[in-house]
């Protein structure tokens, strides 16, 4: 019974004061949470309520961002494409607030380009369609 008691006590404690500790996440830090898992992943289909926090963090970040977030949201919105999700959509607000920071991110990433991205193929191609739309 004291060991029962114990347990019970034990147990409400970590859940009352060990909530307490957890740390809330920032906005970009969820998009890197679930960008990172979803590359990661080779089954690329995440659940609705990943799809759900991915929009909620990322209309967050059409509110309040900041230009260091600039090339994680490239990389998201070149390849994080689930099936019924509007990847693209959402980020392009955000990538539109400034246009000058938006294109020296594009070209930083130009430079870093992956051994498996090509011109000729998407993401990478529409990556350089964007480049070119924002330099008229």
């Amino acid at each position: 019974m004291k060991k029962l008691l114990t347990a019970i006590l034990l147990i409400l404690y970590a859940t009352t004061f060990g909530q307490g500790a957890t740390k809330t996440e920032t906005p970009i830090q969820t998009v890197d949470r679930i960008f990172k898992q979803y590359t990661k992943v080779e089954d690329n289909s995440p659940s609705q309520s990943v799809k759900d926090e991915m929009t909620k963090a990322l209309t967050a970040l059409q509110q309040s961002s900041s230009k260091t977030d600039l090339p994680l949201l490239l990389n998201v919105w070149m390849y994080f494409d689930p099936t019924d999700f509007p990847t693209r959509k959402l980020i392009e607000p955000i990538l539109n607030k400034d246009k000058a920071a938006l294109l020296i991110a594009i070209d930083k990433r130009l430079k870093k380009k992956r051994k498996t991205e090509s011109k000729e193929n998407a993401p990478y191609s529409d990556l350089l369609s964007l480049r070119q739309q924002l330099s008229k």
